[in-house]
């Protein structure tokens, strides 16, 4: 246990600061989040800054940390108000893998995050294969991290490759209880 807490400690330093990830707040404009990132310590920039007109920050930005030996790209979603939604998601490996190296990352993952969030509001196994038919990611589990922010975990399948997905959302998502 101590050694797991010890290879996770970057990665829960990154997600346990006072922002949704280092210092990037909702709310934040794409010029403050392009500042805040180009200064953190947190991740590495992978294309040079004059590509940054063309390419927009989605993928751009690694996290320095690893998680079950996966790497993790940033990904962003905005709306009026400025960042709503930050994703961090892993380097995609091949489909065979889904029932291995993703698997692993996601037990890491809900490992983490419940140490950190205590137990999440709602939780799903791991999916089968099969279950990602007109889905490209299954959230399996549910955290609200205040109340009015969410955290979800879940794995990817999008054409032959397999990945996790870690979202962090600026809303309190309501869990869907089925009977």
């Amino acid at each position: 246990m101590i050694r797991f807490c010890f290879l996770l400690a970057p990665f829960f330093l990154n997600i346990c600061t006072a922002g949704v990830y280092g210092t990037l707040e909702f709310g934040d404009n794409r010029d403050t989040v392009t500042k805040k990132l180009k200064a953190s310590g947190l991740v590495t920039q992978t294309v040079g800054s004059t590509f940054l007109g063309r390419t927009g920050l989605n993928g751009v930005f690694k996290c320095n940390a690893k998680l079950a030996g996966l790497t993790y790209h940033l990904y962003f979603d905005w709306n009026e108000g400025g960042l709503a939604e930050i994703t961090l998601k892993s380097n995609q490996v091949s489909e065979t893998e889904y029932e291995s190296t993703i698997r692993q990352a996601w037990m890491e993952a809900k490992k983490l995050f419940t140490q950190v969030y205590n137990q999440p509001i709602q939780s799903a196994n791991y999916p089968n294969k099969k279950d990602f038919k007109g889905h490209a990611v299954l959230m399996t589990h549910l955290w609200h991290k205040n109340s009015n922010h969410s955290i979800m975990i879940g794995p990817g399948i999008e054409k032959r490759q397999s990945f996790l997905a870690i979202r962090f959302v600026n809303k309190k998502i309501t869990p869907v209880r089925t009977p």
